[in-house]
């Protein structure tokens, strides 16, 4: 639910986006955000027609790209979004989509694109749609919705509409989902269900549905059956831990989900045709393929009113949703999905259709929101989350400033020589509490094939990639390096205005230079070249700062290094030893022509 860093979605961030977006420039709010909007909107206006065109740029218009980086997935070993997901945001005809795209690889710049494009099956990662059900994460407009699908009205569960903490249920509406949320944490599933409202029935045991994935003890003659039949029961329901009163407006944002689907179904388009070449060079006329485009919901029956909510082996189907007594039926699920005719028989006989055509709620929609778990396990304080989440979830208390963020520690404490020494960061350089002549036998036990070893290690590691460091400044070169990596340009400056040695290298042996397209809110440029750092210097790979701004820097970070003497014609020492001048980009033209 956070974003695990407090660099991945800084403060700055924040606060430079928004007000850019309220100034009415979504471009200059998704360029604070690092969102890079690569939709051409005349093209979309010359191929798809004006309509679609406005509505493609009124969506832009109202994206917050602060809030939808705060809610892309990540990897909770390290906070970095996670990488090869297309995530579309709005649908739109002929199965075309605006999709946010995380970076494809871990060790490129955590930056988010944007693009208006086909969800053809051909393209390049794993389809995530639960930004689509969940326009609250990234549209403006539907922010205070939020509140609703934490099963609030005018307060937060078990919070006041200020924030503050309740001791004990309140009054209805809030107060039947706080007793539902209560007899949850205390593992009473089903009088969960109960007390929300929910008419459970169990057809698990009933022979017309089989035995599959049922606890044995459940079919147990003699005294104790009832008791094994509600563990199977409690336990079949323990995992999702749904907010029930939400659970009917879930299933109507799904049936509009699939009823939007329905409208942008795909064009039948014919195959076409592209030149290519025989082994003899002659030129051959090759045909293609139509693309596909990814599935969509579109064999389910949304006109039924049931929806499914699949559960390890189980299947709760609801139904009654927008009568005051609405009813959950649950039932096995068929292994693997391969259901025989006395199945198929058994589902149409219950529900009047086949369980493959009930339109299934994804967990996203039907488990309690991330939002509400953490404040109420008390992982997360409100004054962390989000502004908009904050005023969504608290509507009469102010927004809080944000807490600051974490310094940079400016000494660590390493084992020397059976003494612990402590190393400290000071002035841009490391100072070692040793005498020099100290330092230099070190040295001298070094260039006769020996290995330094704490403290002097330390120093030599922090600009030296083969040197290993101590653990201690291990960390702090990794809190430092964590900071690069999210992007966070004005903490790396703080840091390095508050003392720490720029001349760091990483495992990879690059310098902050090289790492400076990872880098955003703050031009770092002419500080780490007024601090002596290498515009030639080059990493284990032998690729300088001009070869990592090419690859994935701005045209304003080329120029900035070619006018500090960078070289354009050198080559790396990679197998296929490239050089910068040979990029196909189309904004680096200016770079290509130095080639002439």
């Amino acid at each position: 639910m956070l974003p695990l860093h407090p660099s991945a979605v800084p403060a700055w961030m924040i606060e430079r986006a928004t007000a850019r977006r309220l100034a009415g420039d979504w471009r200059g709010a998704c360029a604070a955000a690092a969102v890079d909007v690569d939709v051409d909107l005349a093209a979309v206006r010359r191929v798809h027609g004006t309509e679609v065109a406005e509505r493609a740029e009124d969506d832009l218009r109202h994206l917050v790209p602060d809030l939808l980086r705060w809610h892309l997935p990540r990897r909770p070993v390290d906070g970095l979004l996670r990488t090869g997901l297309r995530l579309p945001l709005a649908l739109f005809p002929d199965v075309h989509a605006l999709v946010a795209r995380p970076p494809d690889r871990l060790d490129r710049p955590q930056r988010i694109s944007i693009r208006f494009e086909r969800l053809d099956s051909t393209a390049s990662g794993r389809r995530d749609d639960a930004l689509l059900l969940l326009r609250d994460r990234w549209d403006v407009r539907r922010t205070g919705e939020l509140l609703a699908r934490c099963g609030g009205v005018t307060r937060l569960p078990q919070f006041t509409a200020g924030g503050e903490r309740l001791g004990a249920p309140g009054e209805a509406p809030e107060g039947q989902v706080e007793r539902a949320i209560a007899l949850d944490e205390a593992g009473r599933h089903a009088e969960a269900w109960a007390a929300a409202g929910f008419a459970l029935e169990v057809l698990l045991f009933d022979d017309g549905w089989g035995r599959e994935r049922i606890d044995p003890a459940a079919f147990a003659a003699g005294p104790g059956r009832d008791e094994a039949r509600r563990r199977v029961v409690e336990r079949s329901l323990s995992w999702l831990r749904p907010l029930h009163a939400a659970l009917p407006a879930a299933a109507r944002r799904v049936v509009a989900h699939v009823t939007d689907a329905r409208r942008v179904a795909p064009v039948e388009r014919e195959p076409t045709s592209e030149p290519g070449y025989t082994a003899h060079a002659h030129e051959i006329s090759r045909l293609v393929p139509a693309p596909v485009p990814d599935p969509l919901p579109l064999d389910v029956d949304e006109r039924a009113g049931l929806v499914r909510v699949d559960v390890r082996g189980r299947c709760i189907v609801l139904d009654r949703l927008d009568t005051g007594r609405p009813r959950a039926r649950l039932v096995a699920s068929v292994p693997y999905g391969r259901a025989d005719d006395a199945r198929r028989r058994a589902e149409v006989a219950e529900f009047g259709l086949e369980l493959a055509r009930v339109p299934r709620l994804p967990h996203v929609l039907a488990r309690r929101p991330a939002e509400l778990t953490a404040l109420l396990a008390g992982a997360v304080r409100p004054d962390q989350l989000h502004p908009l989440v904050h005023q969504a979830l608290f509507p009469a208390a102010a927004v809080p400033p944000p807490p600051p963020p974490p310094g940079l520690r400016d000494r660590v404490r390493v084992y020397c020589d059976r003494a612990v020494h402590e190393v400290v960061l000071r002035g841009g350089a490391v100072h070692l509490p040793h005498p020099p002549v100290e330092i230099q036998r070190e040295h001298v036990i070094k260039a006769l094939g020996g290995r330094v070893q704490g403290c002097v290690a330390a120093q030599d590691g922090w600009r030296d990639a083969t040197v290993r460091m101590p653990g201690p400044m291990r960390g702090l070169r990794r809190d430092l390096l964590a900071l690069v990596r999210y992007g966070d340009g004005p903490a790396v400056a703080a840091a390095l205005d508050g003392g720490v040695d720029p001349h760091v290298r990483d495992e990879r042996g690059r310098t902050l230079l090289h790492l400076l397209p990872w880098l955003s809110g703050a031009d770092l440029l002419p500080w780490l070249l007024a601090a002596g750092l290498d515009v030639h210097a080059r990493d284990l790979d032998g690729e300088t700062p001009l070869h990592a701004a090419v690859d994935y820097g701005t045209p304003e970070l080329v120029r900035g290094l070619l006018d500090a003497g960078a070289d354009p014609h050198a080559r790396s020492q990679r197998p296929y030893a490239r050089a910068p001048i040979w990029t196909g980009r189309q904004d680096l033209q200016f770079l290509r022509n130095l080639i002439r």
